[in-house]
């Protein structure tokens, strides 16, 4: 058989092969469609062992500040040395320490040279009986809503000789605050003296605020002055020097921390 008769039959030969091999078709896979988000990185696994979880610390909420009215006459305003600010000086750097909360609140703004917060309820010339019918007409105590009021009142009743008519009346003006705040707390004080010391008008008076206060119940309390400030701790008869109001300031401070205010006072 000569080259060419091979050549031929060679290739008749794989044509046939070609012919025998099946095509299997694909059934039911589609083919995977391109990913819209790029390949993510590898990354080398680190020598380090994976860290415990820490979990968060709960964070207690916050405390708003104990808000105290200053209420009263002019000792309560400052009057003396009106830029020293009176008792409330001293008072506010007292509370600091002890690292209490609180704000001063009142329509009245005195001492502003000596105190960042210089606001409280106080009215140099008033009587008991001015406070109880301000505090009906002007609504204080629901506009700032007090948790604490300092109250010393009653000098000016004194002055006139009218300590039975302002006992009867403090009666009447603790029983007004403690209906208009449910929850607040009332501190009245026995009156401080004048320079010349406690008269027999000054010492009736100040037993009767015992006596009334023991009747309102556990949200009213006593902080004794009467004989906390002595003659040389005034600068008028009836107006404490800064080193008067800041023994008043030592007696408010001893009678707040006698209530039970908790932690903080929660809004």
């Amino acid at each position: 058989m000569n080259r060419v008769a091979v050549s031929i039959a060679l290739t008749i030969l794989l044509a046939a092969c070609a012919q025998s091999v099946v095509e299997v078709p694909t059934v039911g896979i589609s083919p995977t469609p391109p990913s819209p988000f790029p390949p993510p990185t590898q990354v080398e696994p680190s020598a380090t062992p994976n860290p415990t979880s820490t979990p968060t610390a709960t964070v207690a909420p916050s405390c708003r500040s104990i808000k105290i009215m200053p209420l009263g006459d002019s000792i309560t305003y400052g009057e003396g040395i009106p830029s020293y600010g009176g008792y409330r000086n001293l008072l506010s750097a007292l509370l600091e320490s002890e690292g209490l909360q609180f704000d001063f609140v009142g329509s009245q703004k005195s001492g502003e040279e000596s105190l960042a917060d210089p606001d409280n309820e106080g009215h140099p010339g008033w009587r008991v009986s001015n406070l109880r019918e301000a505090i009906a007409a002007e609504g204080w105590l629901e506009t700032y809503q007090p948790d604490i009021i300092l109250l010393h009142i009653g000098s000016n009743d004194l002055r006139y000789g009218n300590q039975v008519y302002a006992a009867d009346k403090l009666s009447l003006l603790l029983d007004d605050i403690l209906t208009r705040l449910p929850a607040a707390h009332v501190i009245v004080a026995r009156i401080i003296r004048t320079r010349w010391g406690s008269d027999a008008k000054h010492i009736y008076y100040n037993e009767k605020i015992s006596e009334i206060a023991a009747l309102k119940g556990e949200r009213v309390s006593v902080a004794d002055m009467q004989e906390t400030l002595a003659r040389g701790d005034f600068t008028t008869l009836y107006h404490p020097s800064p080193r008067g109001y800041d023994k008043m300031a030592h007696a408010w401070l001893t009678a707040i921390l006698g209530l039970d205010l908790g932690e903080c006072i929660f809004p």
